[in-house]
């Protein structure tokens, strides 16, 4: 029988098994449409003018550092003071990083009060977000080199403005998606 730290054990090698594949795939994928990089909207190389070293080494430290808090999410926890049953979505948010409610707007300018909070947080949203940007992002790419009607709508509509849309949009619901499930454990914790 599987205990529990062998289970997670598992979850948090295939998460980054799958994250590091996925990363793989967009970054092949835009070097087989366009190896010199001229066109390329990941921010990295557009607005701060990296090239493929750069790209690679920033890449790979992101990376490594997501990979930690994926660790830190997988095997810590992470203490948040008492709630009760009508907390809130947003204080409970607010709790888990302030210590205290309505707390949430600060999460936006400024690190949370508890800093271990925003390890675990990262390691519980971003690695899945993603992994999915990064699906999205190298089958488009896909689509671009194999199809020239693709090619025809990509440039015509926009769509890397699409693409990075509907990629914070599922960042966001990850972000929902991981606070809610992280209220009800505590919930059902303190009740036992």
């Amino acid at each position: 029988m599987i205990n529990l730290v062998e289970m997670q054990l598992k979850k948090f090698l295939t998460t980054t098994l799958v994250l590091i594949a996925s990363r793989v795939f967009d970054i092949y994928t835009t070097y087989l449409f366009i190896p010199d990089l001229k066109g390329e909207t990941n921010p990295l190389v557009s607005a701060f003018h990296l090239g493929w070293t750069g790209t690679l080494i920033v890449q790979a430290v992101v990376l490594v550092l997501l990979i930690y808090c994926l660790y830190y999410y997988s095997f810590k926890q992470i203490e948040v003071p008492d709630f009760g049953e009508t907390t809130s979505l947003q204080d409970f948010i607010s709790l888990f990083h302030f210590g205290k409610s309505g707390e949430l707007k600060k999460l936006f300018y400024t690190f949370p009060k508890n800093k271990e909070s925003l390890l675990y947080s990262t390691g519980g949203i971003v690695p899945q977000g993603l992994v999915v940007f990064s699906l999205l992002v190298g089958t488009s790419t896909t689509f671009l080199i194999v199809n020239p009607v693709y090619r025809n709508i990509y440039h015509a509509y926009d769509i890397p403005v699409l693409l990075y849309t509907f990629s914070a949009l599922i960042m966001y619901a990850f972000a929902v998606k991981f606070y809610k499930a992280e209220m009800k454990s505590r919930m059902r914790e303190a009740s036992v």
